[in-house]
């Protein structure tokens, strides 16, 4: 599933078209991403203007009024992109919005994606904080290892309600940056390393996922194929994917296993699992 990073990257996809009116609005109504607004509801925002944008977490959010927001989830497969006129849809391209000079689409072959309409002012009041904001601070984390201190680490870092935006390369990354095993109970975890490795690899993958890959993509954000310029070779990311990887620290082959439900890779000598993560 797309990562806090990778999510920004896909919200600049249609970012470009701020300020542009939409002319036309186009909706496969028989498609699982409208399973929480119909599609019907979605042609009043025909008309609108395109004026701005924001992501919180795995969440992206385009705002055309105070009280008129769209919502999106990409889910597993989906993707935002943006083309010319006229777009011939593709056989997946379930929601489109057209401006005089552009097509932007949501496509999603898999529909675990979804599309909400807010007509609301402030739709996102109830979510957590995010691990970017200021208001992140080492006593806010404190309070949430207070709370949930028994889970494990990949677990804790992977609960959207406590780090929004971390998935499962993140979470990985960040253990291994802490030289702690992803199994290792996070109240035994310093709380201001913790929030340091949280802001170095959020704002790592920002810079390397999104500012590098600036230029809208013809195609849009597809998994595997939309970073040309991907976090180092000094990081994990580079080298957890297949079994056989090493730590890019100590030249360890890695170790690989499902933690926290997630297939999880971990340097078996830097990550070195204590006897409390092991019981």
């Amino acid at each position: 599933m797309p990562e806090l990073a990778e999510v920004e990257l896909a919200r600049r996809q249609w970012a470009v078209c701020h300020g542009e009116q939409i002319l036309e609005v186009a909706c496969h109504r028989d498609t699982r991403i409208y399973r929480e607004t119909p599609a019907s509801q979605l042609k009043v925002l025909k008309g609108q203007t395109l004026q701005s944008s924001r992501c919180h977490g795995k969440r992206l959010l385009f705002t055309f009024k105070p009280d008129l927001h769209l919502e999106i989830h990409l889910g597993m497969t989906g993707k935002l992109y943006r083309v010319g006129r006229p777009h011939e849809p593709h056989k997946h391209d379930h929601f489109l919005m057209s401006s005089h000079r552009s097509t932007l689409a949501f496509s999603d072959y898999r529909q675990f994606g979804k599309v909400t309409l807010h007509q609301v002012h402030q739709p996102w009041d109830d979510l957590p904080i995010e691990i970017l904001a200021p208001a992140f601070t080492t006593a806010y984390l404190r309070e949430k290892v207070t709370r949930h201190g028994r889970k494990p680490l990949k677990a804790f870092l992977l609960d959207q309600g406590i780090c929004p935006g971390v998935g499962n390369w993140m979470a990985d990354e960040i253990c291994w940056k802490l030289k702690h095993h992803p199994a290792t109970p996070t109240s035994s975890i310093p709380v201001s390393p913790l929030r340091k490795a949280l802001l170095a690899v959020c704002r790592g993958a920002i810079r390397h996922v999104a500012d590098k890959n600036a230029e809208p993509l013809i195609q849009g954000f597809t998994p595997g194929t939309y970073v040309k310029q991907v976090p180092p070779r000094s990081w994990l990311f580079q080298h957890r994917w297949k079994a056989g990887g090493f730590c890019p620290r100590c030249q360890t082959e890695l170790s690989r296993d499902t933690i926290a439900s997630r297939t999880t890779a971990w340097c078996p000598v830097c990550q070195e699992p204590s006897s409390s993560s092991l019981e």
